[in-house]
Parts: structure tokens; C-alpha cells; sequence
């Protein structure tokens, strides 16, 4: 339980990392990066830019560009990976604890769907939720996956009202990200 909190406190730390924005259409694929490690893979557009100072628990966070000086809000996309090797924690329990504190501990949290999926053979939990940071209306899309004692919440962060332009290429990045 401790650890959830942690990862809520770090999430909450991309969200004030992220004000700063910009605007994505569809990317070609030789424009994109690839981020690997042993446990997992990601391709973003190169432009998204993977922020250098790193929170702890946050294993990486990329950042849209301003698209001009009035720009407040990067919207972002971070990969969050938790051990919970001394949990009973499945990906049902994991879930429904996210969602708890989603509802209670972010201002006027609102849960708009939570679906169970199969993301290229394994096992996720996709969460959209909307909730207010400061005066801003934010806009979530969340995967959980449980696996080899890990959590790893892969989260694309956008102002509620900027999603729809980002969905695309958000979706596509999030498509990308395999287990290993």
C-alpha cells in the first residue's frame, strides 16, 4: 500500500513536470525512437522529448514541445514501474487499489471507462479518467500490467480539452510499449 502511495506521489510529480504543451498529428515511423530495456520496449516520436531528470520510480517521461509561448501544458507519456514482490497484489487487486486512490486523492476525479484487454499476449488493465490539477482539467489513459513480481503503469497525461488532438499519436506510443 505504501508503494501505491509512492507511485501517486510520483505521478503527481510528472503532472507538475508537464506544465509547459504542443500539438501531434500522425508521426512517420522513421521519425521515431525506440527506448529498451530487459524488462520492456517503447517507440515515440523523436520529437517527444525523454525528460533527463527522472523522479524516482518514474523509469522515463516524454515530453510534448511547446507549440508556442503561450503554451502552459507538455503533455506527456510516462512509464512508471513498481515491485510488489511483497504484495498478494494480481492485476485485479492492483487495479482496484489505483482507482481508490485516483477517486480520493485527485480533485474532482471522474473515472470514464476500465476495461481488461490483451496488449500483444499479455494481460493489461486500461483506465481513462479525467481529474483537476490546479485550474487545469486533465485527461488520463492509463495501462496497468502485472508481471515477474512488477507493476508497470504506462500513463498518457493530456489537458482534457487537447486529447482528441493527441489521441492519435498517444495511442500509437502506448500501442508500442511490449512487455519482454
Amino acid at each position: 500500500m505504501k508503494n501505491l502511495h509512492i507511485l501517486i506521489a510520483a505521478f503527481l510529480l510528472i503532472l507538475l513536470a508537464s506544465c509547459d504543451s504542443m500539438t501531434e498529428k500522425t508521426v512517420p515511423k522513421d521519425e521515431w525512437s525506440t527506448i529498451e530495456t530487459e524488462d520492456y520496449s517503447l517507440q515515440h516520436p523523436k520529437e517527444w522529448k525523454q525528460q533527463s531528470q527522472q523522479q524516482i520510480g518514474i523509469e522515463f517521461s516524454l515530453m510534448t514541445a511547446r507549440t508556442s509561448p503561450k503554451d502552459e501544458f507538455k503533455e506527456n507519456i510516462n512509464l512508471v514501474v513498481q515491485d510488489i514482490s511483497n504484495t498478494n497484489l494480481d492485476l485485479e487487486k492492483y487495479t482496484a487499489i489505483s482507482e481508490e486512490q485516483i477517486m480520493e486523492g485527485m480533485e474532482n476525479a471522474e473515472l470514464i471507462s476500465s476495461e481488461r484487454s490483451n496488449k500483444h499476449g499479455e494481460t493489461a488493465q486500461q483506465i481513462i479518467y479525467t481529474a483537476s490539477y490546479g485550474k487545469r482539467k486533465l485527461k488520463f489513459e492509463q495501462y496497468y500490467w502485472i508481471k515477474n513480481d512488477k507493476a508497470f503503469v504506462l500513463t498518457m497525461t493530456c489537458e482534457a480539452d487537447q486529447f482528441d488532438e493527441y489521441k492519435e499519436v498517444g495511442e500509437e506510443i502506448l500501442e508500442s510499449f511490449r512487455l519482454k
